[in-house]
This record gives structure tokens, C-alpha cells and sequence, in this order.
């Protein structure tokens, strides 16, 4: 019984427990000294920020808020340096929200061998695009894929916002659940808004929360895959306070889609 619990908990995690995805900060939930945790922000010398937003989020807590400078240059979080596999492909994924809906923004990740940058005709377009994110309004999701190529040792990936043509205000934009790796699990039919927090619980009360706020199923494992709890509620609040301290597996089904998350519980 015990083999069998342990698939079915391999099974429903097979995204965390075999993507490799290096962000491990991805979702901007933990920020010290105005700074996101593992990452690195650079400002231009025109103005701009860029800033914690707990209002706006696609999930979680917090997202991160960039507004473009009021003049050249750019604003930009990136992620440090990490390694990669020459000849092994690459997913970026991640959300966006343009909030004034004229954000000239774009990714940018760039192939380096140590720490000097490969030549143009050696990145990977999709990594580099030429072009900007389209202008709209809502969450909308980016996914890119690539090869590494044969000189790469390092990654760095960036997030830019530039100054829109003709408006002295810049634009600005939200970004959220970034992930970077091979053999990344990317569902875009994921539950929109979800919420889990706090992680980790400390009080007994998980809450889960989402954008339709429907009736919603909850299902938690334990790390061998045994079903702790089965809850059928439209409510935020769930009493978790007969769980050992551990961890565990969330599975949350809406509306017939279903997200599945990592909890702590203290």
C-alpha cells in the first residue's frame, strides 16, 4: 500500500519533482529590503521603479511591478547568473499584466560563456525577441522554448520596461510565476487568480482563494502520496490544524481545471 501511495504522489507532482526550473523565486513572494530574493534590479537614470505589488498578482501574494523610466534606457529585474547544458532545451514561462495597456516590454535572456555574452548570431531569437510583448489588458501568458547553444555555460535573464513613444509617464507592468528549466510543466489553463497562503502555515488555517471564487475541491497529500484531506467548499478558509508539520501536496480543482501546490505546514 505504502508503493502505491508513493506513485500516486509521484504522479501528481511529476511537474515539481522532474522539472528543472532554476527560478526559485519565481512568484516574488519573498523580498528583502525592497528587493526580491534572488533577484537583481536595475534602474536607468531617468526615473522609473521597480517595486513589490501585492494588489495586483496573477498568484500568490505578491507580484513585481516595473515602471518605465521617463526617458531612454529601461527598467529591469533579472534573475542571476545560472548554469545550463549546452545542446539541451529550455522553457521560459511566465505571466504579464500592462496595467495602462502601452508598456514597451519584453524578456530577454541572454546565452554567455562565463560571463562574456555569446555573439548575436549564437543566441536563441525567442530568448531575444526582437519585438515587444503585445499591449493588452489582463493577465496574458508568455512561453519560449530553445536550444542552448554549444559555447553556453550561464544564463541571465532579464525583464525590461521601456519609456512608450510620446508619453512622458512611462508605462508600466506586472509580472508574476516566472519559471525557467527543462521538462517544465506549463498548464495555460490553470486556475486564474489562484491564491494559497500562507506558506508556510503556522496558525492551523490555509487559505485558497481564486478569481470566480466557485466551489472548488481540495485535496491534500501527504509525502507518501496518502490523502490527508478531501474538502468540498466555496469557502477561503481551511482548517488544517489536525495536519502534522510537514509537507505536503495541494490539489485544487475549479471549474474543471485543477493546479497543484507545494505546502508547508509548521
Amino acid at each position: 500500500m505504502k508503493k502505491l501511495y508513493t506513485l500516486s504522489l509521484i504522479l501528481l507532482i511529476s511537474g515539481f519533482s522532474f522539472a528543472q526550473n532554476v527560478i526559485t523565486n519565481g512568484g516574488f513572494e519573498s523580498w528583502t529590503e525592497g528587493t526580491p530574493d534572488g533577484w537583481l534590479i536595475t534602474l536607468g537614470n531617468n526615473g522609473g521603479s521597480v517595486s513589490q505589488e501585492t494588489t495586483i498578482v496573477h498568484e500568490g501574494q505578491s507580484s513585481v511591478r516595473l515602471v518605465a523610466p521617463n526617458g531612454t534606457g529601461n527598467n529591469r529585474v533579472g534573475f542571476t547568473d545560472f548554469a545550463v547544458t549546452p545542446g539541451t532545451n529550455y522553457t521560459l514561462t511566465y505571466w504579464y499584466y500592462d496595467q495602462d495597456n502601452n508598456a514597451r516590454f519584453r524578456h530577454w535572456a541572454s546565452f554567455r560563456s562565463d560571463t562574456a555574452a555569446l555573439p548575436n548570431n549564437q543566441q536563441v531569437p525567442e530568448f531575444q525577441p526582437s519585438t515587444y510583448n503585445e499591449n493588452t489588458t489582463g493577465w496574458q501568458q508568455v512561453t519560449v522554448t530553445g536550444v542552448a547553444p554549444a559555447a553556453a555555460t550561464i544564463m541571465r535573464l532579464d525583464f525590461r520596461v521601456f519609456q512608450e513613444s510620446n508619453d512622458a509617464s512611462g508605462g508600466s507592468v506586472f509580472i508574476d510565476n516566472v519559471a525557467f528549466g527543462t521538462n517544465l510543466s506549463v498548464n495555460k489553463n490553470s486556475i486564474e487568480g489562484l491564491k494559497v497562503y500562507p506558506n508556510p502555515v503556522t496558525n492551523g488555517t490555509l487559505y485558497i482563494s481564486t478569481q470566480a471564487n466557485a466551489e472548488r475541491t481540495i485535496q491534500i497529500y501527504d509525502i507518501l502520496g496518502k490523502q490527508v484531506a478531501n474538502k468540498v467548499t466555496s469557502n477561503e478558509a481551511i482548517n488544517v490544524s489536525n495536519l502534522n508539520a510537514g509537507v505536503y501536496i495541494v490539489k485544487i480543482t475549479e471549474e474543471g481545471k485543477t493546479a497543484s501546490r507545494k505546502l508547508v505546514i509548521n
